[in-house]
């Protein structure tokens, strides 16, 4: 049976087109060229592929406060690289998606979204730059903002893609065909402070929340963030997790300096689960989480950056994971990027994995990206 919300922004397509004398005939344009190079070693075997994904999006003007958007995206390259990151579907083939393809529609300090779309909330987020897609969700997405320095959300989530996903070529169901539903605030009225709340429910699944304050100052000499998290997630099968987090951040200002710690963990033997993305946990890294603790146990997390020259950065972090049933792990991540211009960049992240557990894994990434 043809997507619902499909056949709602084919619709509002249509309609938009057919009343074209009253619409401007010019939307905007935007795309985005990334290119990827992968080399894994699990110490086992070693594979490596390069690809290149493509993404072109489209977005009408407002026509009675209603706009129709859409985005097509392709990926293909060479190589069958199957332990790190996915840059292609599940069979490690090249593909093409439209996934992207929604309408937009305000009233007053209200915005409904319907359709395919980016999102980007706790646990459900896109996850951008992990590979050469990134995710999107089919979903009903409100927002309100009547309250002032307040923004509410409710949105009901029924499929995904890309890089996160089970097959990144197709838009897979969440939850078979009941989803997932979720509402939250956020507020920003307190200076300096930014405080979040959200619960999400997914039926015969998972009933989830999530709670989070982060305060940012400065002062002559530096700038610091500090973040507190909380969440809960109580599964159907009788299992739970409730994770705790707190996070620091400090920059200093007479050199192009930053440092960084975190720490999560999660009292009980449910594993906390991202979800629908790379989860908003403070100690998450480029391949660990608090997802592989699997289970009790708690993620220490310290790390760095620095400026080398204008637009030239170097960071480093670490995390070191202690299970409390299985054995223990870490992982160690470099990166170094470089934006030339607001149009290119280029990126390259190893990530060294030691776990006592599951196997050894070392990885390489290296992009290129341009956006016209």
């Amino acid at each position: 049976m043809r997507n619902t919300t499909l056949k709602l922004s084919l619709l509002a397509f249509i309609t938009i087109t057919a009343n074209a004398n009253n619409v401007s005939n010019q939307g905007k344009f935007e795309g985005e060229m990334r290119g990827g190079y992968q080399y894994t070693d699990d110490s086992i075997d070693s594979a490596d592929e390069i690809g290149l994904s493509m993404a072109i999006k489209y977005e009408s003007n407002s026509w009675n406060n209603i706009v129709f958007g859409a985005r097509i995206a392709a990926a293909t390259g060479e190589g069958k690289e199957p332990y790190g990151i996915l840059f292609f579907d599940a069979g490690n083939d090249g593909y093409g998606i439209i996934d992207e393809l929604y309408i937009k529609g305000s009233y007053g300090n209200s915005e409904l979204t319907i359709g395919r779309q980016a999102i980007d909330l706790p646990f459900v987020d896109t996850d951008e730059g992990l590979g050469l897609i990134d995710n999107r969700f089919e979903a009903v997405v409100l927002t309100n903002k009547d309250i002032k320095d307040t923004t509410l959300t409710l949105a009901h989530i029924r499929s995904w893609s890309g890089v996160d996903s089970d097959d990144p070529s197709k838009f897979n169901r969440i939850n078979d065909n009941d989803g997932l539903q979720l509402a939250g605030i956020e507020y920003s009225g307190i200076e300096n402070m930014a405080l979040k709340a959200f619960g999400y429910n997914a039926n015969n699944f998972v009933n989830a929340g999530y709670l989070e304050v982060a305060y940012e100052n400065e002062t002559d000499s530096f700038e610091y963030t500090a973040t507190l998290q909380y969440a809960l997630q109580d599964y159907d099968d009788g299992t739970k997790s409730s994770t705790f987090g707190v996070a620091a951040e400090l920059g200093l200002k007479n050199i192009p300096l930053g440092l960084n710690f975190a720490y999560n963990k999660n009292f009980d033997d449910g594993v906390a689960d991202n979800l629908y993305g790379g989860g908003p946990f403070v100690t998450s890294m480029e391949h660990y989480t608090v997802a592989e603790l699997e289970g009790k146990g708690d993620i220490i997390k310290g790390g760095l950056s620095y400026e080398i020259i204008d637009g030239l950065s170097f960071e480093a972090n670490y995390a070191k994971l202690n299970r409390s049933v299985l054995l223990n792990a870490s992982e160690i991540d470099y990166a170094l990027s470089y934006e030339y211009s607001e149009n290119l960049s280029f990126s390259a992240i190893y990530s060294d994995i030691d776990d006592d557990q599951n196997e050894d894994m070392k990885n390489l990434r290296i992009f290129a990206n341009y956006k016209f």
